[in-house]
């Protein structure tokens, strides 16, 4: 395997790695928008979410999410993943300090991938709808 092929493949790989998690994410808005609103509320500070605002949330995510990992608007989708999960790894820092809970960790690595697919997004081109 050439060395082009191996970074278009390791690319993908983070892409459809981090979608999964994202996926996951995405499906608990609508399958438990109840644990969805309590996570806003802990790590967002943002309350009083009802349920049809948690599944609207839940499909503009998923409309981004779908985009990104087909490789639709790169800068836009990338970006918007990256700076979510960023987020969400910032806003969970009790989970690294006070509260430590080892899973939280696991945010770290692919914080890493987001930010590695958005700087190398013009050579992630295995699998997507759209060729630079």
């Amino acid at each position: 395997m050439n060395k082009k092929n191996r970074i278009e493949w390791s690319l993908f790989l983070l892409r459809f790695g981090v979608f999964i998690v994202m996926f996951a994410w995405t499906l608990d808005k609508f399958i438990q928008p109840d644990h969805a609103t309590h996570i806003y509320e802990k790590f967002y500070f943002i309350g009083g979410l009802a349920p049809v605002i948690m599944m609207a949330i839940g499909i503009a995510e998923l409309l981004v999410i779908l985009a990104f990992v087909l490789g639709l608007w790169k800068r836009f989708t990338y970006g918007f993943v990256m700076i979510v999960h960023g987020v969400s790894t910032f806003s969970s820092w009790k989970q690294y300090t006070t509260d430590i809970n080892l899973l939280f960790f696991a945010a770290w690595p692919m914080l890493a991938a987001c930010v590695t697919l958005y700087l190398l997004r013009d050579l992630d081109v295995k699998f997507t709808l759209k060729k630079p």
